[in-house]
């Protein structure tokens, strides 16, 4: 954690939000947002709760259950989902990155801590066959941003270095949206 391409604040414990969606019509969009994040995993083959529920009016809209863990060194995180799903995560520029492709989509997600705020920013975009030896442009369908505050401490090591979740709004978009 003490790397410069890895955020030394702690993430771990409980986060509340909203999420704004671009275009607006895009599920989603004005939907309540709370996360509970665990400590962060600093040995090999550890995980952490990575929890984040999803409500609209009161109403549960989504759940999801991952986990983030660690592979095999500091550089081997992912997010599993169980159900032999697990997508790969890193660290870049103090921002939690990952892409991944799903039904005719790819997903770029970047999370990061803005002073108090831990906020994620998700860029959907429609997938194309490769084109060998072309440029191909493909067109972003929508940006999902997810705004979230401290609310309190999570329930597995509320005083722990930890870090924020990215990749809930990659697993929310592929059940929630498709």
């Amino acid at each position: 954690m003490n790397s410069p391409d890895t955020p030394s604040s702690s993430w771990t414990g409980n986060w509340s939000g909203s999420l704004k969606t671009y275009p607006l019509n895009v599920t989603g969009s004005g939907w309540n947002v709370a996360m509970e994040i665990g400590p962060y995993p600093t040995t090999d083959g550890e995980c952490t709760i990575w929890r984040t529920t999803y409500s609209e009016n009161g109403t549960l809209q989504a759940l999801k259950a991952y986990r983030l863990c660690r592979g095999r060194g500091a550089d081997d995180l992912y997010i599993d989902e169980d159900n032999d799903v697990k997508i790969k995560a890193q660290w870049i520029n103090n921002a939690l990155v990952s892409a991944f492709k799903y039904k005719g989509v790819i997903l770029f997600t970047n999370m990061r801590m803005l002073g108090d705020i831990l906020e994620e920013e998700m860029l959907t975009v429609d997938d194309k066959p490769a084109i060998e030896d072309a440029v191909q442009s493909m067109p972003a369908l929508s940006i999902h941003i997810n705004t979230m505050r401290r609310v309190g401490t999570g329930t597995s090591g509320a005083n722990k270095s930890g870090i924020r979740n990215i990749l809930f709004y990659m697993f929310w978009m592929r059940t929630v949206i498709w």
